[in-house]
């Protein structure tokens, strides 16, 4: 699988609510807790239509730092990040993937890392 580039901005997370100190809805893919990332608000929102999380769930754009904050405080709750999973139902739900703690070295380090979601 060849590498991919990290994620780039816009970050969208998912909040039950956009409020700081919240956290942001973590998932379960292949028995890995997960933090979706998406690319865009329109991504997040159709994932969330396809699931049964409830309505009070809404894509959040973060910044950098936001999206830097968010993952260290999942970060003892999930190893991974999934890149913009597809509406439940929609093919085959291959998710791409990548290790939580390389996206925060990453991100706190400003390097380019073009290696961080070649995952299977």
């Amino acid at each position: 699988m060849p590498a991919r580039e990290a994620p780039q901005p816009p970050y969208v997370l998912l909040f039950e609510e956009a409020a700081p100190g919240l956290e942001p809805l973590l998932i379960s893919i292949d028995d890995r807790p997960s933090l979706p990332l998406f690319d865009s608000a329109l991504k997040a929102q159709a994932f969330l239509d396809s699931t049964d999380f409830g309505p009070d769930w809404r894509p959040v754009e973060v910044s950098g730092a936001g999206l830097l904050v968010a993952l260290e405080t999942v970060r003892d709750r999930a190893a991974y990040v999934a890149l913009s999973p597809p509406p439940a139902g929609v093919g085959g739900m291959k998710v791409e993937m990548g290790r939580l703690e390389e996206l925060i070295e990453a991100l706190q380090t400003g390097r380019d890392e073009t290696d961080l979601f070649g995952l299977n």
